[in-house]
């Protein structure tokens, strides 16, 4: 008997491309929309139902390099990560989780974490493991570009509450990025 292929391609979410937009802010300049629109993101329309993977990190890129042309990928797409979580929180959708995200409080926030990840996508998969007081393993695959998650995870720790904050990229196998995440 052959197993079936899953064949289910990654797909972004337009929630999400509305917190990238939202992101870059004034920076969304002439260039950066032509820039977007070569990745496959016509900003100055509707923004389509869902986006192939490969547009998302396109789009990703255009920031960084937008928002922090001098840093390299990884820390450009850490400074999008943080910039997108206030981006987020100003659309309907991120509005509400982050209303809820400050009631949580930073250890509940996390433990919903994957719930909140899946808003945006179809296809990002995560896992929290308790280290102790104020420390946490997460996994998320696959993670093509690991600063996004980190900016993305210390704007959402800072939104909960969470005092000094830290996360660290302890392990990248494949797809998958394993972050530390610890406060005080």
């Amino acid at each position: 008997m052959t197993r079936a292929l899953d064949t289910r391609e990654p797909l972004v979410f337009p929630q999400s491309f509305e917190g990238l937009l939202r992101a870059l802010g004034d920076q969304l300049d002439e260039r950066c929309v032509g820039r977007l629109k070569q990745v496959g993101v016509d900003v100055k329309g509707k923004l389509a139902p869902a986006y192939p993977l490969e547009v998302w990190l396109g789009a990703l890129k255009v920031a960084a390099d937008t928002l922090a042309p001098q840093l390299p990928l990884e820390e450009g797409a850490a400074v999008v990560g943080r910039r997108f979580v206030e981006g987020f929180g100003s659309t309907l959708i991120g509005g509400a989780l982050l209303t809820s995200v400050r009631l949580l409080g930073p250890e509940r926030m996390l433990a919903r974490m994957t719930r909140n990840l899946r808003t945006g996508t179809n296809y990002l998969e995560a896992t929290l493991e308790p280290q102790g007081p104020g420390r946490y393993v997460l996994t998320c695959r696959p993670v093509v570009v690991a600063g996004f998650y980190v900016g993305l995870f210390l704007a959402g720790l800072e939104a909960s509450g969470a005092r000094h904050p830290s996360v660290q990229v302890v392990r990248r196998a494949g797809e998958e990025a394993v972050y530390d995440i610890a406060w005080t």
